[in-house]
């Protein structure tokens, strides 16, 4: 991956990072959506598309870690605020705080989805094992593999 050594491009891609992870956010929202209304079927495509935005979004903090050590600051967000300290545009200051605010935002969202998908595989679990229990924990198959009716 070539390093951003120009301002301007590392803006453009600054930019392109907050984009990302609205859209980040809306998939999120979207999973969120379908978990609650039980469109299971819509997960997977939602989940291909959080993994390519994820994706997408290491490769965006990947660059912007690079430009900040590539500038003498640290990599991290100490690093970005002294940065942003020293710019004389405050509408990079204003990217920062979105960008900040939408990853929070997604954090939140995911960690919502995740309680909803733990519940519901705790609902599934326990419906299987009333389910064996009720069919008196019958085995389809006898000791050596053979088909038992």
């Amino acid at each position: 991956m070539p390093v951003i050594k120009s301002p301007d491009k590392f803006v453009a891609t600054f930019e392109d990072e907050k984009r990302t992870v609205q859209a980040f956010v809306e998939v999120l929202k979207k999973e969120e959506d379908a978990l609650i209304h039980g469109r299971i079927d819509d997960l997977d495509m939602l989940a291909s598309d959080k993994a390519r935005l994820a994706e997408k979004l290491e490769f965006q903090a990947k660059q912007r870690m690079q430009y900040l050590s590539f500038l003498g600051y640290s990599p991290d967000k100490n690093g970005m605020t002294l940065w942003l300290s020293k710019q004389s545009n405050p509408e990079l200051q204003a990217i920062w705080n979105d960008l900040t605010e939408l990853v929070k935002l997604a954090q939140q969202i995911n960690q919502t989805n995740g309680k909803v998908i733990s519940t519901q595989l705790q609902y599934n679990q326990r419906a299987y094992m009333a389910l064996q229990s009720a069919a008196g924990n019958i085995s389809l198959y006898g000791s050596k593999g053979q088909a038992f009716i």
